[in-house]
């Protein structure tokens, strides 16, 4: 028996890129609440017809949600199902129809791992995780308490602002006024951010340009794709994993780093060589530390990449569907 609820089950077309589509089946995925976790959703989409070649679970990062990954006119999922592979485009506790369903924030950023390994036990064989920014970190901390059949970690954190000194400089402030902030009890929302950020887009996206916080490249993203991923993309989160996050920026070492010297599992690392947020060097240690011989480090920058590559537009990027979605394709489906 499943461990989760289906619903809403149907064949469809959806657009890959540039007007391209191809037929996929989806279904809602629901986890109930337990005495141990709240409830969960997923999406979950699959080649409409033959085999299954793997399933990849897709995790967001801090503040975001299923839009990730996809829009009405970019997906990745759709990408992945075309060359036979499932996605389960996972919304941790706190975030899109996770929150719907009742779940409330995280209070510490494990939590965020044993949603993904709760997801990964509910499945028949281990699946591959592929977890952007944020969740790239929560994929690496799953691996080390669930087997999995690989994990990519795509403009990730394992460190955090090693070389961004506003980044650092935001982390020290969070810190400092941890105490107010806790007792506070401060929810926090980003989804108005995203929002000026789309309406604002032609200010933003020349503004932007090496920002210390710049989301994505100027000129990276179609205006359609970047207003709709910042606008349904932006999303509740979790002050507690802030800080959290916030301490690793002051020295406090990655929660899971031990034991993921000790994990065996197959890795690959993916930066962007122009992303502030996520940059190669808080990368780099992922792959130093990981246990494996099957580790793959890219470093995506204009010589081999064709242009520059930021935080956002690594996934949804107008060369994302020809550079990065068939690289990461290639990887999963060579050990599936």
């Amino acid at each position: 028996m499943p461990q989760y609820a289906i619903a809403n089950p149907q064949v469809t077309e959806e657009t890959v890129d540039d007007g391209r589509s191809v037929r996929v089946r989806t279904e809602r995925w629901s986890w109930p609440r337990t005495e141990a976790s709240p409830p969960l959703a997923a999406t979950y989409t699959a080649p409409a017809s033959g085999p299954v070649r793997a399933t990849v679970v897709l995790v967001h990062g801090l503040a975001q949600n299923r839009h990730t990954w996809q829009v009405s006119q970019r997906s990745l999922p759709a990408f992945f199902a075309e060359h036979g592979l499932a996605t389960i485009n996972l919304e941790l506790r706190g975030h899109g129809r996770s929150r719907e369903l009742g779940a409330s924030n995280a209070t510490a950023f494990s939590d965020y791992v044993q949603d993904i390994q709760r997801v990964a036990e509910s499945l028949p064989t281990p699946p591959f995780v592929l977890g952007h920014s944020l969740g790239a970190a929560a994929a690496v901390g799953a691996s080390t308490v669930t087997p999995l059949a690989g994990v990519v970690h795509l403009a990730g954190v394992y460190a955090f602002a090693t070389s961004n000194r506003a980044l650092r400089g935001i982390a020290r402030v969070s810190v400092k006024a941890e105490t107010v902030l806790r007792h506070g009890r401060v929810r926090v929302s980003t989804g108005w951010a995203g929002d000026v950020l789309g309406r604002l887009y032609s200010l933003t996206d020349i503004a932007g340009y090496g920002l210390p916080l710049a989301g994505w490249v100027p000129g990276s993203m179609r205006r359609d794709v970047l207003e709709e991923r910042l606008r349904d993309g932006f999303d509740w989160t979790s002050l507690e994993v802030w800080l959290e996050l916030c301490s690793w920026a002051r020295g406090v070492p990655f929660p899971y780093a031990k034991a993921f010297r000790e994990t065996n599992v197959p890795l690959l690392v993916v930066s962007g060589d122009a992303d502030p947020l996520a940059r190669p060097v808080d990368a780099q240690p992922c792959f130093d530390d990981a246990a494996t011989d099957d580790k793959t480090l890219v470093v995506l920058e204009p010589f081999e990449y064709e242009r520059h590559w930021g935080h956002v537009d690594i996934v949804l990027g107008d060369r994302a569907p020809a550079v990065v979605w068939p690289l990461l394709t290639t990887w999963l489906l060579e050990r599936s």
